[in-house]
């Protein structure tokens, strides 16, 4: 078999070449970016496409979706993660929309694309503080703890436009590597809103599957959030968050998630988000009683086995890039 790696602007596409040498797998880097990409598709003949969509820029995700449906759907080539995965992918309304719709316990979210009934919520909500969220964006960096009306008003009429033409926008921010974080002066939300209620969080879990391997750490709290710090909290995750993940992976038919959970005061979960691809710089992403290690279902007598050992190297994609290929055998 071949595999094709779409390249993104970022280049993070390095962690799939690098998996590729590592299990010494043919494959060929595809310009997905250029004017050219069909052509450049048509010309590779690969068995299946590795997807890693950029995350900085809203309009370069906005690229990769548009694309991605034209390849998968219409020229039908078979890429990984799947479709519905990637469109959930640093895309919040898309998210709350899914789990609204399979019935899974996430915190209330309103997304208003009409101003009128944005302001006739707020003129009702009294529940302060709100939280602000921008659909795009990780890290936390789009996160805000919106404290009264009158902040939350001032937020309303800067996202939305103002005499049929101005409009400020929401500017949204990139952090590097190094922890440092800058506004994108080119990339802002305009003429829609999302808040969501505010729980009193006393975990929240990152849960993962990849390719039936799973996973759970706790994300633990910097700078006032659980999300972007990169801190891990290692305990052994409860039979309930296992099952949780397993049941969205399952009716998502999800092979490549991360399930970030929140645990409340009173011990009940919320899903938070869902993203099929995350940063993942520790070679283990679980530990059990000191040692690393994963999960793995076992569905003659449903349940969970824990197995020891090493299984997040390269950052998971040698683990996606295992399941890609087990994928593509199974359908050949």
């Amino acid at each position: 078999m071949k595999i094709g790696i779409l390249n993104e602007f970022l280049q993070n596409e390095q962690q799939y070449i690098q998996a590729c040498k590592d299990l010494d797998v043919d494959y060929e880097v595809i310009n997905f970016i250029s004017n050219d990409w069909i052509e450049n598709i048509e010309k590779s003949a690969c068995d299946i496409y590795l997807v890693r969509p950029s995350y900085k820029k809203d309009v370069w995700k906005r690229m990769y979706d548009e694309r991605l449906y034209f390849l998968n759907k219409v020229m039908k080539k078979r890429i990984y993660p799947s479709y519905e995965e990637i469109l959930l992918y640093e895309n919040k309304k898309n998210m709350n929309y899914w789990l609204k719709l399979h019935k899974i316990v996430h915190p209330n979210t309103w997304i208003f694309y009409d101003k009128d009934e944005a302001k006739e919520f707020l003129h009702a909500y009294e529940d302060y503080p709100i939280v602000f969220k921008t659909s795009f964006g990780s890290s936390a960096l789009g996160v805000r703890y919106i404290r009264n009306k009158r902040e939350a008003f001032r937020l309303l009429n800067q996202v939305f436009t103002k005499w049929k033409f101005f409009n400020r926008g929401y500017t949204n921010w990139y952090k590097t590597k190094y922890k440092l974080s800058y506004p994108l002066m080119d990339d802002k939300q305009y003429n829609f809103i999302l808040f969501q209620e505010k729980l009193n969080v006393k975990h929240e879990w990152r849960m993962i599957n990849v390719g039936g391997s799973y996973f759970g750490h706790h994300k633990l709290i910097q700078d006032g959030f659980h999300s972007g710090g990169g801190k891990m909290g290692w305990a052994d995750p409860p039979e309930a968050l296992l099952n949780l993940t397993k049941h969205i992976c399952d009716i998502g038919n999800f092979s490549s998630m991360n399930v970030d959970i929140f645990e409340d005061d009173e011990g009940n979960y919320y899903v938070n988000e869902l993203q099929s691809l995350f940063g993942s710089n520790h070679p283990s992403q679980m530990y059990v009683d000191g040692k690393p290690g994963r999960y793995i279902h076992k569905c003659a007598n449903a349940k969970w086995v824990f197995e020891e050992g090493i299984f997040n190297t390269n950052g998971c994609y040698d683990l996606r890039v295992r399941d890609a290929i087990k994928q593509w055998k199974e359908c050949s």
